[in-house]
């Protein structure tokens, strides 16, 4: 982790990958709609690869990973399957990742605002909030379907920021290149977690939640 001495007064974090694994609950949903088109599966591992780009292109990288046509009926029909699957179980295995319950905990009482800006949808992601316990600590949660312009574009965090009421000093913190691109474009500073993708260039780098503790 970078030994900068900055002090934020408000942390947004992606969701998917960085403060939860959801990836089988959402291998779970994509195997249902998958089965509509044969015996296609696709595994927990290949899900959690193509995770970060939002649902459709997810469904995307899924259907090509099964070998069925990356067509717009076949996509638009999976999608609307899967969506219907997911929607119904969002939270049955996902878990928070490392200590991300007892430090945001802590960071919400020491009024850091906390936010998530995440390519999963709204509701999902309110879902899976609420069951694991952080629903009623963030502040805002802005998902692909609440923004003109979703990840990697940078309409999509300051919207965020913007539902935070505008705090001066945000910190950002994921686990892709998405986030990382999405973070850069926006002007924001970039935290990129050691569980995310490798080779990710950041202001600074969290081997564990408990290191945001002292950044903030």
């Amino acid at each position: 982790m970078s030994t900068t001495q900055t002090k934020f007064t408000a942390v947004v974090f992606d969701l998917d990958g960085t403060l939860v694994d959801s990836s089988e609950d959402i291998a779970a949903a994509m195997n249902e709609a998958l089965a509509r088109h044969g015996d296609h599966r696709v595994t927990v591992a290949q899900v959690a690869a193509a995770l970060g780009g939002g649902p459709r292109v997810l469904v995307e990288q899924c259907l090509r990973v099964a070998g069925l046509p990356v067509t717009a009926p076949v996509v638009d029909d999976v999608l609307r399957t899967y969506s219907e699957c997911y929607r119904a179980n969002p939270a049955r295995k996902t878990r928070l990742i490392d200590t991300a319950a007892a430090v945001l905990t802590e960071l919400d009482a020491r009024g850091i605002q906390l936010g998530v800006c995440t390519n999963k949808r709204t509701p999902i992601a309110h879902a899976v909030l609420d069951a694991l316990g952080l629903g009623k600590i963030i502040g805002a949660v802005i998902g692909s379907d609440a923004t003109d312009g979703p990840k990697p574009d940078p309409r999509h965090l300051t919207d965020t920021i913007a539902a935070l009421g505008a705090p001066s000093e945000v910190l950002y913190v994921g686990d892709t290149d998405i986030d990382r691109d999405t973070a850069a474009a926006a002007g924001i500073r970039y935290a990129h977690v050691s569980w995310g993708h490798s080779d990710i260039d950041a202001d600074f780098r969290l081997d564990s939640f408990d290191d945001l503790l002292t950044l903030v």
